[in-house]
């Protein structure tokens, strides 16, 4: 993996360098923690945010854009929330399994459900779901 800066401006107002870069790679795209790894060891092992990391369609080639602080606690100071969960926590790989994980969790209960005949949606509490059940016994009485 090749990383080339294209540019790079420093911000004084919010204490901080901010860098496009461009990354020749093999294979599938790197992941933020080695691409962050690596532009750390280029600029002086400071704290690295990377706003993002795009894929150019049709080559082994991607774009990105990452900010360079002095301190994490500027950083976490300047930043974004989601930014910093997915760069100081362990970037994005950890994240992508806990939602996956969740996904799994939530459609677990609703196909157990359907397996077992019952319906899907809750039943109404209160004085609505008492009408509802005359009206069905009324409706079921007409038919008969």
């Amino acid at each position: 993996m090749e990383i080339e800066i294209v540019s790079r401006k420093e911000n004084k107002v919010l204490d901080r360098e901010e860098l496009y870069f461009k990354i020749k790679y093999e294979g599938k795209t790197p992941s933020r923690k080695k691409v962050r790894d690596n532009l750390k060891n280029m600029v002086g092992g400071k704290v690295v945010i990377i706003e993002y990391i795009k894929p150019v369609y049709g080559t082994p080639e991607a774009d990105g854009y990452a900010r360079i602080y002095q301190s994490e606690k500027k950083a976490r100071e300047v930043e974004a929330k989601h930014i910093i969960d997915r760069n100081l926590k362990g970037g994005g790989e950890k994240a992508a399994e806990n939602t996956e994980a969740k996904e799994g969790k939530e459609e677990k209960p609703a196909e157990e459900a359907k397996a077992k005949g019952e319906k899907s949606q809750p039943e109404p509490a209160g004085k609505d779901a008492e009408d509802i059940e005359e009206k069905g016994k009324e409706e079921k009485a007409e038919g008969e």
